[in-house]
């Protein structure tokens, strides 16, 4: 299945969402690890970096604002959960400072992900919250770098560092844009899921007729989804919309006993960029 001018054009789009207006002055090499740096700066969120976390963890009230799916599988210990698209966010985050002080710290998976400097922007808006700041290299670099400091299933990493799943575990799971659209056009049988937020879904479809959306924040019906595929025999192809929400999927496929399953390299996101390179 050719990559098609439809979503040449969406690519072009998205990229112009992002990249507009990114300051001259930032460095390359913080664009390229942080992209989202210099596009929130100018809301006034301010990121706190992995050593400067880990130096005054204690002091800071920490609040993952993934979906509780995620939170679930591997969170920075002692962390608060509150998802960001949860209609009281602002509520929780009040209570939390209340009971456990400030100043506040939100994390998410982090580098492309920007549900983190989301969650800062909305509370700095607030005048009886805050100050707030991102940790935004994200939670798995926490956990490769501070093992004692995270929890994976409940308990510390550091306890039983083999349970990570690899990257190169991870990596044996992606396929690039052309090949993971080969692989749909080539396997008519095979389930295609999007487990895309309903934040981050837009009006593209890119296999028209073929794609699930089951977000992981429904895990009923993603479960229910994965075990009809299953049950059938059906290959799994699986996005979400930066290659990094699929990741945590990945223990809970694992577990499952799931075994012919695949990601899109770089969720849609890469999707779109890989074709915009062609």
């Amino acid at each position: 299945m050719p990559l098609n001018n439809a979503c040449r054009r969406v690519a072009v789009a998205g990229l112009c969402v992002l990249l507009a207006g990114a300051p001259i002055a930032a460095s390359a090499q913080t664009l390229t690890e942080f992209p989202g740096r210099s596009l929130y700066d100018r809301f006034g969120v301010q990121a706190i970096d992995l050593f400067d976390l880990r130096g005054q963890l204690s002091r800071f009230t920490v609040i993952d604002v993934r979906p509780r799916f995620e939170y679930d599988i591997l969170h920075i210990e002692g962390a608060h959960h509150v998802e960001l698209h949860a209609p009281d966010f602002l509520d929780q985050v009040r209570d939390l400072e209340r009971e456990h002080g400030g100043p506040l710290v939100f994390y998410c998976n982090g580098r492309e992900s920007y549900l983190a400097y989301r969650a800062v922007a909305q509370v700095n808006e607030e005048d009886d919250i805050g100050p707030a700041q991102a940790f935004d290299a994200g939670v798995l670099d926490w956990a490769e770098r501070y093992s004692n400091f995270a929890v994976l299933r409940g308990v510390p990493v550091n306890e039983d560092p083999g349970a990570l799943i690899s990257g190169e575990a991870f990596e044996a799971r992606l396929l690039d844009a052309q090949a993971f659209a080969d692989r749909v056009r080539q396997d008519p049988d095979a389930v295609v899921l999007d487990i895309r937020s309903p934040a981050e879904r837009d009006e593209i479809s890119l296999f028209t007729g073929r794609e699930q959306t089951v977000p992981l924040t429904d895990m009923e019906r993603l479960d229910a989804a994965l075990s009809a595929a299953h049950d059938a025999g059906q290959a799994l192809l699986i996005f979400d919309q930066h290659g990094q929400q699929v990741r945590w999927l990945q223990y809970h496929l694992e577990e499952r006993g799931i075994e012919d399953y695949h990601f899109l390299d770089g969720g849609l996101q890469g999707f779109y960029d890989e074709v915009m390179a062609h």
